[in-house]
């Protein structure tokens, strides 16, 4: 019994030396600036979302954050740098383009989820259906019904192949039925002219993109891609609304620590971070760029990725989708 008990207040001891450990490795990160990596052109959801979380940041945990943007490749050169970033000082933040990568580009030198460690979903960027005005179309329902009277006669443009535009109208196109041409162009500026000229029939994008389009009524704004309606569009219905049952996609944003990374330091930055999110400052200057703050648990998060990565990777298999 006294053997017992000995063992046990051992275990306690080394349980809390262990505890004390971990709560002094907490407080003393970050010793030294962070570095936050945007795998993509400056100006962006993802870059505005990671200058906004670093300035805070900084001010709250004692230490400067800056962001570093290294586009290039879908994403995955910036990815990588952090994936064999091991001076702890390292964050990255990404879209929702970051768990289909794996299945785009089979040679990656990094794993999408095994690699990194979730901290929080930032927010979600809602992408909308718009259709050109002289389509002469004014609700989802309507368009079907034109798609489907002239099959294979109507395209949808996108930012790319592989880009979130293609994937939502393919899942689009599978779930009303329709035959559809997929026009891909090198961004989603680049595609707007042949769209709102009519040379294009369909695109979803993000809202900030096409909304002073649509403002000008060249676009006709038919539905909210998400499963939710968005608390930027009350009034504008979704697909799954629209007679598109059991559609929703949503492109989100997420930021992201390399493997590795002690718990103490994900849970700190975890709660920092969602603390700024939910600020009034923040949500609105996340709201002109059509995002809804989320500042989700690290768990969340992670389950939130393992169940996009699965979509995405079966619907490049099935639509045997390539990158530019």
């Amino acid at each position: 019994m006294l053997f017992f008990s000995w063992t046990r207040l051992r275990r306690w001891g080394m349980a809390t030396v262990l505890l004390a450990a971990t709560a002094a490795w907490a407080q003393a990160w970050p010793s030294r600036p962070v570095k936050i990596i945007v795998p993509y052109t400056v100006g962006g959801a993802s870059d505005i979302t990671a200058r906004l979380l670093a300035d805070k940041l900084g001010e709250r945990l004692g230490q400067p954050f800056a962001v570093e943007n290294r586009a290039g490749a879908s994403g995955t050169i910036g990815t990588e740098l952090v994936a064999k970033a091991t001076d702890g000082h390292t964050l990255l933040m990404v879209a929702s383009s970051h768990v289909v990568n794996g299945a785009l580009f089979p040679k990656l030198g990094y794993d999408p989820i095994k690699s990194f460690v979730p901290i929080t979903h930032t927010a979600n960027v809602h992408l909308v259906m718009v259709a050109p005005a002289s389509l002469g179309v004014n609700t989802v329902s309507e368009f079907v019904a034109l798609a489907k009277s002239r099959p294979g006669a109507l395209s949808y443009a996108s930012s790319g192949n592989g880009s979130n535009p293609q994937f939502f109208a393919e899942m689009f196109k599978q779930a009303a039925g329709l035959e559809m041409t997929h026009v891909p162009y090198k961004g989603s500026t680049a595609a707007h002219a042949d769209l709102l000229a009519g040379r294009t029939h369909l695109m979803f994008d993000a809202l900030a993109a096409v909304m002073p389009h649509v403002k000008s009524g060249r676009l006709k704004l038919l539905a909210v891609a998400s499963p939710n309606r968005s608390d930027l569009l009350p009034g504008v219905a979704t697909l799954a609304e629209s007679g598109v049952p059991g559609y929703g996609a949503t492109s989100w944003g997420a930021l992201l620590a390399p493997a590795g990374t002690p718990p103490s330091v994900i849970a700190l930055l975890q709660r920092e971070s969602a603390a700024i999110l939910q600020s009034p400052q923040v949500r609105e200057r996340l709201a002109t760029l059509g995002a809804e703050v989320v500042g989700s648990s690290s768990e969340q998060l992670a389950d939130l990725m393992r169940r996009e990565e699965s979509r995405y990777t079966r619907m490049v298999r099935e639509l045997q989708i390539t990158p530019d």
